[in-house]
């Protein structure tokens, strides 16, 4: 360490002197038990408010389970009725003998 180095730590080392030790006020320990209880009465709210969340996700999930089923009755219902109509199909062609060399 050169001179000037040590002339400022120790200025700054005497620039100490005096100062006193901080306290705590008199009142800090009724603060801290004020606000854990402020905290306690707030967390049945936040506990409420996460049910509500699981409520709407249920709900989406049903909606789309729902449409789901939907769509594929609706699909296995356009299928049965295509058969219907193609079953007279196979009539036609025997009749006419579209698909026989003779």
């Amino acid at each position: 360490m050169n001179m000037n180095q040590k002339n400022r730590a120790t200025e700054i080392m005497n620039s100490l002197e005096g100062i006193q030790r901080a306290k705590a006020p008199h009142d800090g320990f009724a603060k801290i038990q004020q606000k854990l209880a402020e905290q306690r009465k707030q967390q049945p709210l936040t506990k409420q408010q996460a049910g509500n969340e699981w409520i709407k996700i249920a709900a989406v999930i049903a909606l789309v389970v729902c449409s789901n089923i939907w769509a594929v009755s609706n699909y296995l219902g356009s299928n049965t009725s295509t058969s219907v109509e193609t079953s007279g199909y196979p009539q036609i062609m025997s009749d006419f003998n579209l698909y026989d060399n003779e």
